[in-house]
């Protein structure tokens, strides 16, 4: 690994750190790895992919804390709530895990998701692990794929238009994730699972 290449992942990986650290209206992460790629083309994609989770599972680690921190200002009511999507995700650590790998492996932006598991005080040990794999497989595709489809999109939107859209999405779930009623959601799926758990086992 020469002097310049080191040099470049070390940019890389503390430029990700910073978009994941901060809360909104940052470039997703694959997108900049993407350019990193287009600027380099001598960078190795996996070391590129590998160097950018990296950076990525560190800011989103500060996000989580510093989102735990900004919980003790909420309402009770609110943090109660919290508590339900809490239960709704799931409480053991393998199923945490599997989720957030799930979730890891899509392109969507994850910001909302830690500010979440930090204001319910998720355990993070199965979601940085989690985050981490699915982040490696879906960062690994989409930087060799993102060049095409960031210019297919943006000859219908444009570029600044397209990370605009990008970034509402990102603010319109973590909206939706602490408005929701996840005592209620949580109540009904207990119900439905009970009343299938009956039927099936009737038979």
């Amino acid at each position: 690994m020469t002097i310049i290449t080191f040099a470049t992942y070390l940019a890389v990986t503390i430029t990700s750190i910073i978009v994941n650290v901060v809360p909104a209206f940052a470039p997703p992460t694959w997108l900049v790895l993407s350019l990193y790629k287009i600027n380099h083309p001598q960078i190795d994609l996996l070391a590129l992919a590998f160097f950018g989770v990296v950076g990525s599972v560190i800011g989103r680690y500060v996000m989580y804390r510093y989102s735990e921190l900004f919980g003790k200002y909420i309402p009770k009511k609110e943090v109660e709530n919290l508590r339900y999507f809490r239960k709704f995700i799931g409480e053991t650590n393998p199923r945490v895990f599997i989720e957030t790998l799930v979730f890891s492996m899509s392109p969507l932006p994850s910001n909302f998701l830690f500010i979440a598991f930090g204001l319910s005080e998720v355990n993070i040990q199965p979601v940085l692990v989690g985050f981490f794999l699915g982040r490696l497989l879906s960062y690994t595709f989409l930087i060799q794929a993102s060049f095409k489809s960031f210019t297919y999109f943006s000859n219908y939107f444009g570029a600044g238009e397209t990370r605009i859209i990008i970034d509402l999405l990102g603010v319109l779930f973590a909206v939706i994730v602490i408005f929701i009623r996840w005592k209620k959601v949580y109540i009904s799926t207990e119900g439905v699972k009970k009343k299938l758990s009956k039927f099936f086992g009737s038979k």
